[in-house]
């Protein structure tokens, strides 16, 4: 249910498939700790998978947070 008076604005993260998840998740988690701390909230999560293989697309993180 939304509230008529509420006004959001949202952020888009673009990050490369396989560099996500990858290895040390330790930047992203403090990349999302950062947005966090800013007030956002990831929403969503859009994968671009048109590329063949493994590692080939790219995942866009949908953030909101109340407009300021």
């Amino acid at each position: 249910m939304s509230d008529a008076g509420s006004r959001w604005e949202y952020k888009i993260v673009r990050t490369a498939d396989g560099g996500l998840f990858s290895g040390d998740t330790s930047p992203m988690e403090d990349a999302l700790n950062s947005l966090g701390g800013d007030g956002w909230e990831l929403v969503d999560t859009i994968s671009d998978s048109r590329g063949a293989g493994a590692n080939s697309g790219q995942t866009a993180l949908v953030f909101k947070r109340p407009k300021r």
